[in-house]
């Protein structure tokens, strides 16, 4: 069976407790990305919901199961907000676990780390390398990035560039976007990777063509060890 975290403080509801149905309890010094995420919206004060929709990452809202959404609109919005599923005070313990397990499934499917040639992204760490060698990108330029590395040789238009990286459902008057992007490409140009980044009809898409590799692309979930692709590849074969 898997494990859970409860993160919304003070004791966990008998009708959400997991344990009842074979979970276990992980500790806070476990990795979130490891196990699913419980909490309960009516047992968080406003400060502290407040703090999880602020400072929760995108990518770990897809593992967190919210309790005590007791009306559609409030599920509505945490799903539109990237939250993993959400459900009302009277679902039964038993639908809870079949939600968790199958949050716990998809988990397991979300890329962690992409290796593109000597391109390589950490999402967990937010950190890129070319050749072994740091890019040193801000947040949102690294969020751009991995989003345009989710359908390479694709075109993705800023309009979803807005909802996927700033989490907007409108586009800005400003040119956050461009100037974001001018940024990122001046980083990747400075490391060797000019034209990774092609604008086109109205966004942009990364030209792993430019890489000069006839490997494919690998996507990962985790940190395995630091063997090349072509190892990675005869190792599966």
């Amino acid at each position: 069976m898997g494990q859970f975290r409860w993160v919304s403080g003070g004791e966990i509801p008998e009708e959400l407790d997991l344990r009842r149905q074979g979970w276990d309890l992980a500790d806070h010094t476990m990795n979130e990305d490891d196990c699913v995420v419980l909490v309960h919206a009516t047992g968080m004060d406003s400060t502290r919901w407040l703090h999880l929709m602020t400072f929760t990452r995108h990518e770990d809202r897809r593992t967190m199961l919210v309790g005590g959404a007791n009306t559609p609109e409030d599920r509505a919005r945490l799903l539109a907000e990237g939250f993993g599923d959400a459900v009302s005070d009277d679902t039964s313990l038993e639908e809870l676990d079949a939600r968790a397990r199958r949050l716990a499934h998809l988990s397991s499917w979300v890329p962690r780390r992409r290796v593109m040639a000597t391109l390589e992204l950490d999402l967990l760490g937010r950190e890129a390398t070319y050749e072994g060698k740091p890019l040193n990108l801000q947040p949102r330029e690294f969020a751009l990035l991995w989003r345009l590395a989710d359908t390479p040789e694709n075109i993705v238009d800023r309009e979803t560039l807005v909802r996927d990286v700033w989490r907007l459902g409108f586009m800005p008057e400003s040119n956050s976007i461009a100037v974001h992007m001018s940024r990122l490409r001046r980083k990747l140009e400075s490391a060797g990777l000019a034209g990774l980044i092609e604008t086109a009809h109205r966004g942009y898409r990364l030209r792993c063509s430019i890489l000069d590799t006839s490997e494919p692309a690998v996507w990962l979930r985790g940190r395995p060890d630091p063997v090349s692709i072509g190892e990675r590849q005869a190792g599966t074969q």
